[in-house]
């Protein structure tokens, strides 16, 4: 194929994205248009659909790990990343090649053009490409994570899926509606004629919208309570949730696939998964960790393990969010517990939360610079455990600033 304009290195690649992608109006003929020409590649394997508030990029992982284990090939699309796009592309548990995912945005960026789309959104344009590139790989499995909600996301459209909801909280609101309520309506929104929908720790009256949509659609509905009790060595209470969530997903794809399915191997891949920006531990003196807990049920559940797991040491905690978020639940929260130590900041993203935000939103002490605080503060903090929360855009920056060789080397030597 020929391309009109080549991008040559992956930032010329997230050049392109910051000047063509924008919000635009919900419009799954954008998208659709362009599948057209390789004949719909999202529908030639079979699928597990992820979605949820809290939880999905775990579960996503888990099953990821079970396929792998079992000998299967796997194609994993998840959002947000950490580091580097291609992260959000996963084949066999190995991100996108940096020159394949160059070659591929090529050619995404050709098709657009040729076709006269005039804006899509980001994760819009990634979905996309991860649809293209499901059809240039022999896989036997894609697992995909929803970015926002379920019924509008541009992930929904498999007519035929095992489905996953992981939990309901309050998160993107109003964009998926004013309440749970709402936001379970477009969560069970991923359900389609017949499927099977796995759930994981959902209240009752939650799960009884869920219930009455797999009934409209003559689908199954199936608790991970059902699923095998497992020890997990993963730091969270809730991951043993996203784990037989997990678990009676994939059991489920290989049950309606005509595949191969071993109890043993599936809890042995499970506890072998990684989950990085969960819990991850990336620094030690002080030990610190990045949690992607960004919403209030996500804040409960890690205050939860923190005071759980470290009953006897002090907890500092930083927390940064993006401006259009909701965050005063959570910081409240927080506060509420007078043994966290918090600190609210911002860091390098156009929409990072300022300080004027925060003023106007908490009586947290504002740290300027997290980094510089943070190195300050460690000879006196050596028994303390440090946690980062709060958006994975910030996080992401923490993970690479800690882990760099140099920086690293100083923080953990103190």
């Amino acid at each position: 194929m020929k391309l009109a304009i080549l991008m040559h290195n992956m930032a010329q690649i997230e050049q392109w994205m910051a000047m063509y992608t924008k919000s635009t109006p919900k419009d799954f003929s954008r998208m659709a248009s362009v599948l057209d020409r390789y004949d719909h590649p999202e529908l030639k394997t079979p699928a597990i659909h992820v979605t949820g508030t809290n939880g999905k990029g775990s579960t996503c992982r888990y099953i990821e790990q079970m396929a792998t284990a079992h000998g299967y090939s796997t194609l994993l699309f998840t959002s947000p990343h950490l580091t580097s796009l291609t992260e959000r592309i996963r084949h066999n548990k190995e991100n996108i090649d940096d020159q394949a995912f160059i070659h591929l945005m090529n050619e995404v960026r050709h098709h657009i053009e040729a076709l006269n789309i005039e804006a899509m959104s980001y994760f819009e344009v990634l979905t996309l490409a991860f649809f293209i590139y499901a059809g240039q790989v022999d896989v036997d499995i894609l697992i995909v994570e929803v970015g926002i909600g379920g019924k509008k996301d541009y992930t929904n459209i498999f007519p035929h899926a095992v489905r996953v909801i992981t939990s309901i909280g309050k998160d993107h609101i109003p964009d998926l509606g004013k309440d749970e309520f709402a936001i379970t309506k477009q969560k069970a929104g991923i359900m389609r004629q017949g499927d099977t929908m796995i759930v994981g720790e959902i209240a009752p009256e939650y799960l009884a919208i869920i219930q009455d949509k797999v009934t409209q659609e003559e689908g199954q509905l199936i608790s991970y309570k059902l699923q095998p009790q497992m020890d997990i060595p993963q730091l969270g209470f809730y991951q043993v949730w996203n784990a037989r969530t997990a678990y009676g997903a994939f059991a489920a794809f290989t049950k309606e696939n005509g595949l191969y399915f071993n109890q043993q191997t599936a809890i042995a891949a499970i506890q072998a998964t990684a989950l990085p920006g969960r819990m991850e531990l990336i620094a030690n003196q002080p030990t610190t960790y990045i949690d992607g807990a960004h919403n209030i049920s996500a804040i409960k559940g890690l205050l939860e393990v923190l005071k759980a797991t470290f009953a006897d040491k002090k907890i500092i905690m930083y927390f940064s969010s993006l401006d259009r978020k909701e965050i005063n639940d959570s910081l409240d929260y927080i506060q509420a517990h007078s043994d966290i130590e918090l600190y609210v900041t911002t860091f390098d993203y156009e929409e990072a939360r300022k300080e004027n935000d925060y003023l106007a939103t908490t009586d947290a002490k504002f740290v300027n610079n997290w980094y510089d605080d943070y190195k300050q503060s460690a000879p006196a903090n050596v028994d303390a455990v440090v946690v980062f929360c709060g958006s994975f855009y910030f996080i992401s920056e923490v993970r690479e600033k800690l882990q760099s060789e140099d920086i690293y080397e100083n923080i953990s030597n103190f």
